[in-house]
C-alpha cells in the first residue's frame, strides 16, 4: 500500500515545483489597480482557497486504492493565488512574485524576480568558478517548457530560460537548480496516485 503519511506535504511541494521550476509567468496589468486593489485581493484569497479544497480532495482520493478514477481540474488563476496565499513561506529566499502561465499542448510557463544578493547569501560557498555569484541585484527570471506525464510518473523538458532578459544555458539553469536540490533531467513520481497531468490552455487537469 502507498506510503500516505506524508502525501499533503508531497502535494504542496509538487505544487510549488510546478510554479518554481518552469520559471516565465503572466503578468496581469489592470486599466484601474486602485479601484480593484481590494476585490482582487478578496478575489485571490476565494481561488486560492479553492485549489486549496481540491488538492485536499485529490489526497484523500489517492490515499485509498479504488475501481473508479477521478479528474480534478487546476486554473491558471487558482494557481497563482494558490501560490500567493499558501505556498509563500515555502518559497527559497531570494525569489519573489512566481507566476505561472498554462499555455496548453502540455507547455508552460512562468516568471519569477531573483534577488541574488538574498539567494547567494542564503548558500555555502561552491567549489570552483560560480558566474552566478557574480550577477548581483533584482533580476527577472523566464522559463518556458513542456511536462510531460503518464503511469505515474512525469520530467519535465526545458525550452527557454532567460535572466534578465539574457538567455541562458542549460548548465546553468541546471545549476541554479541544483542549489534547492532540483535535478533537471531526473524523471518524478507524481504524488497521490496521480496517473497523469494534463496541461491545457489556461488550466491543468489531474487524473487519478
Amino acid at each position: 500500500m502507498q506510503d500516505t503519511r506524508h502525501a499533503p506535504r508531497r502535494a504542496r511541494l509538487a505544487g510549488l515545483w510546478l510554479a518554481l521550476a518552469v520559471t516565465l509567468g503572466l503578468v496581469v496589468t489592470s486599466p484601474s489597480p486602485r479601484v480593484l486593489a481590494h476585490s482582487r485581493a478578496q478575489g485571490s484569497a476565494a481561488l486560492a482557497d479553492r485549489m486549496h479544497e481540491k488538492l485536499e480532495s485529490v489526497v484523500r482520493f489517492g490515499a485509498i486504492p479504488r475501481l473508479e478514477t477521478q479528474a480534478t481540474v487546476f486554473e491558471e488563476a487558482e494557481v497563482n493565488a494558490y501560490l500567493e496565499h499558501y505556498l509563500r513561506s515555502e518559497i527559497p529566499p531570494g525569489i519573489a512574485t512566481p507566476t505561472l502561465r498554462i499555455l496548453g499542448d502540455n507547455r508552460l510557463s512562468a516568471t519569477a524576480t531573483l534577488d541574488l544578493d538574498a539567494m547567494n547569501a542564503s548558500r555555502p560557498p561552491s567549489e570552483g568558478f560560480d558566474p552566478l555569484r557574480v550577477l548581483k541585484g533584482s533580476l527577472l527570471a523566464k522559463v518556458s517548457g513542456r511536462l510531460v506525464t503518464e503511469n505515474g510518473g512525469g520530467h519535465f523538458e526545458l525550452e527557454t530560460a532567460e535572466l534578465g532578459g539574457i538567455p541562458l544555458p542549460r548548465a546553468l539553469v541546471s545549476q541554479l537548480l541544483a542549489r534547492y536540490d532540483v535535478n533537471l533531467d531526473a524523471p518524478f513520481d507524481l504524488p497521490s496516485s496521480i496517473r497523469e497531468i494534463r496541461v491545457e490552455p489556461g488550466q491543468v487537469t489531474v487524473l487519478q
